[in-house]
């Protein structure tokens, strides 16, 4: 009797190690897994995929124009654009920031990024259902903004809520020697 009971607990303790080593079993967005592709409209709505960049290292960030800590960010990330926008890189050429905001006033959205000098960025992107209605916080698994995946040029994520440090190292140590 004492014998099954041990058999019945290790063939449960192995049931539920292989169930919870499941690769990415409940959907999490984690390091080493593909992105989920996005798709919403630009200022002019006209609607850019994410997987419509080629070949790049990309920052996807969610942000919105009332959230200060998404606007403190700018400068810095303005900085590592600049920097790292047309640098080579281990398999990627480049750099680009696919910057979607959660805003629901698209002229709140648009003053924000011109007033942050983030303009110049060509990926720029908004749901305007707002944080509360959108579907992107549960899709991406978030619950508040700034949240960002940084991804490598096929799609697979290399870092989820990086620090504008961390984010600048990371592109160091990716650049290709020439």
């Amino acid at each position: 009797m004492k014998r099954n009971f041990t058999t019945i607990i290790i063939a449960l303790f192995a049931a539920l190690t292989f169930y919870s080593c499941d690769q990415n079993s409940e959907g999490l967005l984690v390091n080493g897994y593909p992105l989920p592709n996005i798709e919403l409209n630009d200022y002019d709505e006209n609607p850019i995929s994410l997987n419509s960049i080629d070949n790049k290292i990309i920052l996807v960030e969610f942000w919105a124009s009332w959230c200060k800590p998404c606007r403190i960010k700018h400068k810095e990330l303005n900085r590592i654009y600049e920097l790292y926008k047309d640098a080579k890189f281990n398999n990627a050429d480049g750099f680009e920031i696919y910057y979607v905001s959660l805003d629901n006033d698209k002229r709140a959205w648009e003053m924000a990024i011109q007033k942050d000098g983030i303009a110049n960025w060509k990926y720029h992107v908004v749901d305007l259902a707002g944080m509360k209605k959108s579907p992107i916080p549960e899709q991406f698994q978030f619950e508040k903004v700034p949240s960002s995946f940084l991804i490598d040029s096929k799609g697979i994520i290399i870092g989820k809520d990086v620090s504008d440090d961390r984010l600048f190292h990371e592109l160091k140590y990716r650049l290709s020697a020439q």
